[in-house]
């Protein structure tokens, strides 16, 4: 009985936003993923802020498809720094609960999360690593390096690995950092090899990331200088757990 209320309350997410299109589910499974990351819910209202006016714009196109509620980007300088914040607000009261409710104030991820399409996880994916990802590019000696992986202080970054994993995305070592101070929750970080991300059919939708990705795919990833040098290029840009 209760996996049957589970499973009724999940399809609520699809009723409630008025939407069961494919793209209606694409567009809350991605919501939640950057609820969870860098998203948040005050006075009922869904807020995000960010430095990428892209990253916004995407947020605000996946919440039009669900609410007809009033949804708002304000643009404000900020010292000491060349990038402005980029702030939306959501006024959809019912979908801002639904994420508290459904994450438990961002303290898990939503059952349905591990049941749903890949192409469903593949959204839940982007709206986390638009959130929190990152992909670093850097010249060295022997040309460019890259390397991308994710960092959070969650609890349930380990139920986040496994739904990587889910849609073929290879992790690299998985380190505990310690905490800047003892009363601060412990830092994770994981590698992410790309070429399983690109395979994957994952992508960012913050320009300035997915480019690095494609920068990767089209000028390093089969590049080679001398036959012994591709083992070495395949470990440092396919399993790559620290930022240059």
């Amino acid at each position: 009985m209760r996996e049957q209320l589970q499973k009724i309350e999940s399809t609520e997410v699809v009723k409630m936003t008025d939407t069961g299109s494919l793209s209606a589910r694409k567009s809350w499974f991605y919501v939640l993923g950057v609820y969870l990351g860098d998203g948040c819910v005050t006075g009922e209202v869904f807020r995000l802020n960010t430095i990428d006016m892209d990253f916004a714009l995407m947020v605000e196109s996946a919440l039009k498809e669900m609410t007809d509620s009033t949804i708002t980007i304000h643009t404000n300088p900020v010292k000491n720094s060349s990038k402005p914040n980029h702030s939306l607000y959501c006024g959809d009261t019912s979908l801002a609960q639904k994420l508290v409710e459904d994450t438990k104030s961002k303290k898990e991820i939503p059952f349905y999360v591990n049941e749903a399409t890949d192409e469903n996880k593949k959204s839940f994916i982007s709206g986390l690593m638009d959130s929190e990802g990152y992909v670093a590019r850097a010249k060295s000696g022997r040309g460019m390096h890259f390397c991308m992986g994710y960092k959070s202080c969650d609890v349930w970054v380990q139920d986040f690995i496994k739904i990587l994993q889910s849609v073929g995305i290879k992790i690299g070592k998985v380190s505990y950092e310690k905490p800047y101070k003892t009363w601060y929750k412990t830092p994770i970080q994981f590698g992410i090899k790309i070429a399983s991300w690109v395979d994957s059919g994952c992508h960012f939708n913050i320009s300035r990331k997915e480019e690095r990705v494609i920068d990767w795919k089209n000028n390093y990833r089969f590049y080679v200088r001398r036959p012994d040098y591709l083992q070495r290029l395949h470990v440092r840009n396919g399993n790559l757990a620290i930022v240059i």
